[in-house]
């Protein structure tokens, strides 16, 4: 059954009331004052490290970091410096602090951000491979926002745009269907890819593909993809690559063991102990040990935020060894043993 469609002002009220982040909707058009909560702000820290890890991987051109202070040609000048890497293409990925910028979010609507961080990587590489290059690259960032999509058919390709100001320039656009569902469309502009010659660069006749990427706008349209089918905002499904966290840790105290200090000591002290496992593989993870709330409202509060799995222990887990492992998406728990951490979590996280 096709599930229904939120209006874009919809979509936006939902991302407002979410824990991730605020903003104020001034005259129903202009999204002012973004506010990321820590949650939110941890989203939009997994969202940048993919994107790095996207410009070192996706292509088989080395890709290097670069400084915000330096010019292009400088950081390629200082790489080459550092690595011998002297053939061409090469890319150089660096972050560039924005002021009072202005993004289209759809047709409708404008964030403003008086401060921004834009992401971008650049390749430069011989002239007489740029179109070619181009159309790999925007084949593989289209690829990059589906597989971290609840929706992948919503991304596509914007048809190429020359630039009116000079014939050296083409672009190309990276873009997010929402609403396809109800009466109306919006496409929403996630990245952008250009094409220059350049004349900088002794040698060969050389080009420069750029892709770039605002990195709040990135945060608040995963938002939104997460959001579009969410009833009533009760479970968020973040890919679970770029999820806050990646595991919560719930314990379930039976009735009988409710006045029992210390099996209630025990239990937390495990929780702590899969905690300090989970983050020592990188598991990001929220110790709920001491919560005093039902277990299944622990599991509202975490499906909230987008925690894609949760451990439950309770007493036959100090006895066996045995825990439910529960997952956001179909709400279904499976029985594993403690000795599975932190590889089995691991394995199905990053699958």
């Amino acid at each position: 059954m096709a599930r229904p469609g939120k209006s874009m002002f919809d979509l936006l009220q939902a991302c407002r009331r979410s824990k991730f982040l605020d903003f104020s909707l001034d005259n129903t058009t202009i999204l002012r004052d973004l506010r990321l909560t820590s949650v939110g702000q941890l989203l939009s820290d997994n969202l940048h490290a993919e994107w790095n890890q996207r410009g070192s991987c996706s292509s088989s051109v080395p890709v290097f970091i670069g400084k915000s202070n330096l010019t292009l040609k400088e950081n390629i000048a200082k790489v080459q410096r550092q690595t011998k890497v002297t053939k061409l293409p090469i890319g150089i990925t660096m972050e560039q602090r924005r002021t009072n910028q202005q993004v289209m979010i759809g047709n409708g609507f404008t964030l403003e951000l008086p401060k921004a961080l834009e992401l971008c990587t650049s390749y430069l590489l011989p002239s007489t491979m740029a179109n070619q290059f181009l159309y790999l690259l925007q084949r593989q960032c289209k690829i990059w926002w589906m597989r971290l999509s609840n929706d992948p058919g919503r991304y596509f390709i914007s048809d190429m745009r020359l630039n009116e100001n000079t014939n050296q320039m083409t672009s190309v656009s990276i873009y997010a269907r929402f609403l396809d569902r109800s009466e109306h469309m919006t496409e929403v502009e996630l990245e952008q890819l250009d094409v220059s010659l350049n004349s900088e660069f002794a040698g060969t006749s050389t080009a420069i593909v750029r892709v770039s990427n605002n990195l709040n706008r990135s945060t608040l349209a995963f938002l939104m993809d997460a959001l579009e089918s969410a009833p009533l905002e009760k479970c968020v499904k973040i890919n679970r690559k770029i999820a806050p966290f990646k595991c919560g840790i719930v314990c379930q105290i039976e009735d009988k063991y409710a006045q029992d200090t210390g099996v209630q000591q025990e239990l937390a002290e495990l929780s702590k102990h899969l905690t300090y496992v989970l983050r020592g593989a990188k598991l990001s993870s929220l110790d709920g040990s001491f919560d005093q709330e039902p277990h299944h409202h622990q599991f509202t509060q975490l499906d909230q935020i987008g925690v894609p799995y949760v451990l439950l222990l309770n007493t036959q887990t100090l006895q066996t060894g045995l825990l439910q492992l529960r997952s956001r998406d179909t709400t279904l728990c499976e029985t594993i043993h403690v000795s599975d951490l932190p590889c089995y979590l691991t394995k199905i996280i990053y699958a």
